[in-house]
């Protein structure tokens, strides 16, 4: 399994359907997640340029892009980003492979 992260931003009329029909809707991202074979770790409200944050495990790209296309059909967010996190364990596992092997990539220069 692979941790994304989900970051939204809701049109105004979700944020007005929410503030007259306040509700916890983490049941239904949670469902989401699940039924393409993943699991919701969190669900936060943020403010700024971001309104939703959701974090979970999917079994892989082609899940996260289904879910991130559902949100993104729905009409209810103007933006979604999806980001693949990495645990500190493969961030160390990543930061050793480039040690050891070489690519021969160089900066670009004048």
């Amino acid at each position: 399994m692979s941790l994304y992260m989900f970051k939204a931003s809701y049109t105004s009329a979700s944020i007005k359907a929410m503030v007259e029909n306040p509700t916890d809707r983490s049941g239904m991202i949670a469902k989401a997640c699940e039924t393409f074979g993943g699991k919701m770790l969190h669900f936060l409200m943020a403010f700024g340029e971001d309104d939703a944050i959701v974090i979970c495990e999917l079994p892989d790209d082609v899940a996260a892009a289904a879910i991130s296309a559902q949100v993104a059909a729905s009409g209810g967010c103007s933006r979604i980003n999806t980001i693949q996190l990495l645990s500190i364990e493969d961030w160390v596992k990543a930061c050793t492979m480039a040690r050891d092997v070489s690519s021969g990539y160089k900066a670009p220069t004048k």
